[in-house]
């Protein structure tokens, strides 16, 4: 994390391919889940990028890379509404085993804990607290070697002859023995945990997150909609106030010792078959995002 907003490069991606399915059961008025699932994506490197997108370096034969990954958890749900609870308390808790799909990946598990509580406000409003906990646990390390990585990913960096491209492609290969040697946890930043930087801008062994969210509910109504391609019954608008800070560490041990934040507005539609439109503005050191996107923030996938 200690890195400004221009310090990255890009990645781009050929033979991509994902698939994913998952399957959950409900006991108790839904006050009790179980649910599993698995996902596979695919992909090989073309090029890296710096970040003004100018390519840095050409990837050559390089191999095709993934992951697997098998998740079981489980749900306890004592709120007053399963789609837009106002009060009560939710804890998750789940487990992510990714086995290797090569001899060079690292063979690891994640642990995540997402805990919320809803605190009711007069009669409408609602403040919610979130804490958000990810570790992976390493089984067995991945490819370490700097030579061996870059001759699986293609990545001919001490060929680049301006030493600040030849850095940026190095970094590339850091990031893979790192992952290689800690494994990758559910990571920051995106369309719910700290909303001002992009998807996955952070990413670590290690990952810890708080945040409050204040719920304003302008209207409480039933009131039919039907815009083309949807068709539903509107039965609140809201207004939400939120604040957000993490951290991410491949050692335990380091976490918490850089933390960052983001703090922001959104406009809410929630509607009788359960579905929530989101729109948040965010603000952070790194500049503003916006998010448009169905589902409440900080629930798990």
């Amino acid at each position: 994390m200690r890195s400004e907003k221009n310090d990255f490069t890009l990645l781009d991606l050929t033979d991509i391919n994902f698939f994913g399915t998952r399957l959950t059961s409900t006991f108790f008025e839904r006050r009790f889940e179980i649910y599993g699932g698995g996902y596979d994506f695919g992909s090989r490197i073309e090029r890296i990028r710096d970040n003004s997108g100018k390519i840095i370096l050409e990837a050559e034969n390089s191999a095709t890379g993934g992951i697997q990954i098998w998740i079981l958890g489980t749900r306890l749900d004592i709120t007053d509404d399963y789609s837009d609870p106002r009060k009560g308390f939710r804890f998750d808790v789940s487990g992510w085993w990714s086995p290797p799909k090569r001899s060079a990946s690292p063979d690891y598990y994640i642990l995540d804990y997402n805990a919320t509580a809803y605190i009711p406000i007069g009669i409408r409003n609602t403040w919610i607290f979130n804490y958000f906990r990810s570790d992976a646990h390493i089984i067995r390390k991945g490819e370490t070697d700097r030579t061996a990585i870059e001759q699986e990913q293609g990545l001919a960096c001490s060929s680049i002859a301006d030493p600040e491209k030849q850095k940026l492609c190095l970094q590339v290969i850091d990031n893979t023995i790192a992952a290689n040697t800690y494994g990758t946890a559910s990571g920051l930043g995106g369309r719910s945990h700290l909303r001002s930087y992009p998807e996955d801008r952070y990413s670590g062994a290690h990952t810890s997150f708080y945040g409050t969210e204040f719920r304003w509910n302008l209207t409480e109504e039933f009131t039919p909609f039907n815009i083309y391609i949807m068709k539903d019954i509107r039965t609140a608008l809201q207004i939400a106030l939120f604040y957000e800070a993490g951290s991410v560490a491949d050692k335990v041990s380091e976490l918490g010792d850089i933390v960052k934040s983001s703090y922001g507005a959104g406009f809410r539609m929630v509607t009788a078959s359960g579905i929530v439109f989101r729109a948040d503005v965010a603000t952070g050191n790194e500049g503003v995002e916006i998010t448009v996107i169905i589902g409440y923030p900080w629930e798990p996938l």
